[in-house]
């Protein structure tokens, strides 16, 4: 079984990284047919991606949280998952998928060099409120992305507007909404994800109450999950209230967005504590 879940793994991140040819290109070159087919890809990526975290799933005994090879590869699945289940309804947001689907394909190439092993969850630690915890947090990563691409692309339109880049890309730009409904776009996403964050952090406090007799411990995970949650919190209140829209606000984002990959990804390996020993 683990070598087919491999062979699966490896089956998905070369279709990802097709995509992610496929987005690029279709902004270099400017070939707005070219996205459908970097979404084709992605999608044929996501079934065998789909069966390798499964066949990891009933190995293991528990879903892809333990280890940072399956934390990696289940946060590139809700990505790409998200991405084109939104795709497919609201048409506007297909260019972020040259943010998303690259994004998604390093995380499962980081993935692959780290360790495959797998481990079995302790029966202290299995919860409802762990599934909570962790399936929120994924929801939050894949709109925050999301929206973050969306900040992206609204600061090519605006480059496009002050005369800094083609006349072929100006073209390739002006077959997509403007830019206001990119910046729109971006923090209606951003705010979904920042409700699900919320969730996540309150889902974890009841799972850490029921693990460890305390909801709250400073922890590194717990503390950098906190900070993330405060800068979306800022963002969405100079949004707000303080008319902090377009270019401001796309930086913003894009600085906010290193902040949550780390308190997601990076604070297990710099840090030891209670979540040091496994990962969400």
């Amino acid at each position: 079984m683990g070598q087919l879940e491999w062979i699966l793994y490896l089956a998905a991140s070369s279709f990802y990284g097709i995509s992610a040819v496929y987005y690029i290109l279709s902004v270099v070159f400017k070939k707005e047919g070219w996205l459908r087919y970097g979404a084709l890809a992605a999608f044929v990526g996501i079934v065998p991606h789909t069966g390798s975290l499964y066949l990891r799933w009933m190995e293991s005994g528990h879903g892809p949280y333990m280890t940072m090879h399956e934390v990696l590869s289940s946060y590139a699945w809700v990505s790409i998952a998200v991405f084109l289940l939104v795709a497919l309804r609201v048409e506007r947001i297909r260019l972020t998928g040259m943010i998303v689907v690259p994004v998604s394909f390093i995380m499962m190439g980081i993935g692959a060099s780290l360790s495959r092993e797998t481990y079995s969850i302790p029966a202290s630690l299995s919860s409802y409120w762990l599934i909570a915890h962790v399936g929120f947090a994924k929801l939050a990563f894949g709109g925050i992305l999301i929206g973050t691409g969306l900040a992206i692309v609204y600061l090519l339109n605006e480059r496009q507007e002050q005369g800094n880049g083609s006349e072929g890309m100006k073209r390739f730009l002006g077959r997509f909404p403007d830019k206001y409904v990119m910046d729109d776009l971006s923090y209606q996403f951003v705010s979904a994800g920042f409700l699900f964050l919320s969730v996540m952090i309150g889902a974890g406090a009841i799972w850490a109450y029921q693990t460890w007799g305390r909801y709250w411990a400073w922890d590194p995970i717990e503390t950098w999950s906190l900070i993330a949650w405060f800068v979306y919190g800022i963002f969405l209140h100079l949004r707000m209230n303080a008319g902090w829209k377009g270019k401001k606000s796309a930086w913003m984002l894009i600085l906010a967005l290193f902040i949550l990959a780390f308190s997601l990804f990076g604070t297990g390996i710099v840090y030891t504590g209670l979540h040091s020993s496994y990962m969400i």
